[in-house]
């Protein structure tokens, strides 16, 4: 009995001594590390935050390739709008096709009156547009008026041209103020686009015919006024 209750004991002893290695163990730093929960949410949050520089790349050349692509719009807006487009066209702005009107085609001419004013006044190049026009608006608004020519093109072009450089010249040599009787012949000319785009023909005889008349009218008035006729 004495010996199985020593046996008993050592047993005991040998027990009690494992366990306390074993708290030991546990409650000592341990060199290797384990791999629990919390570091792999660690690694995992680092993986995330690692890959968000590439996602806001990818945000970013989006965003400049959304940005070339609205320039690429704007620019076709701007091939496709009225001064490439309509200006630029072989096809005319009436509606009721090829009806020549003997009015317009003789205002034409009135554009050669101020040439020889012009080049008194040492303005030559305002009278070359002033020949030009006088040779495409026969074209375009008489004789193919109504239907499709490159005379259309060539009115569209030379026009402005031809209004431009005689404001220019009326401005430097007698002011503001004569510049501005201008806006009597683009109020003709306003006109005149209003009744063509309601087809109405003979109001637009008229208007337009006075757009050829008042503007030639304005600049024989400016330079007779200002003492340039007949020096």
């Amino acid at each position: 009995m004495s010996t199985k209750t020593s046996r008993d004991e050592e047993r005991e002893k040998h027990r009690s001594s494992s366990a306390q290695d074993v708290r030991l163990r546990r409650s000592s730093p341990t060199l290797v590390p384990s791999v629990s929960e919390s570091s792999i949410s660690d690694y995992d949050d680092d993986i995330s935050i690692r890959t968000i520089p590439p996602t806001t790349t990818t945000m970013t050349s989006s965003q400049a390739t959304t940005d070339e692509s609205n320039k690429n719009l704007t620019l076709r807006k701007v091939a496709n709008s009225i001064l490439f487009k309509k200006r630029l066209s072989r096809q005319s702005s009436l509606s009721w096709g090829h009806k020549p009107s003997p009015l317009i085609g003789a205002s034409c001419f009135l554009f050669l009156l101020p040439i020889p004013l012009l080049l008194r006044a040492c303005c030559p190049l305002p009278a070359f547009f002033l020949g030009c026009v006088t040779v495409s608006s026969y074209f375009s608004d008489h004789v193919y008026t109504g239907v499709e020519s490159w005379a259309h093109i060539a009115d569209r072009v030379l026009a402005p041209l031809a209004f431009a450089s005689n404001l220019h010249s009326i401005y430097a040599h007698h002011g503001a103020v004569w510049a501005l009787s201008s806006l009597a012949a683009l109020k003709c000319h306003v006109w005149a686009n209003y009744y063509s785009k309601r087809g109405m023909y003979d109001e637009f005889v008229i208007w337009h015919s006075m757009w050829h008349a008042v503007g030639v009218g304005l600049i024989v008035v400016c330079f007779a006024v200002n003492g340039l006729v007949g020096e």
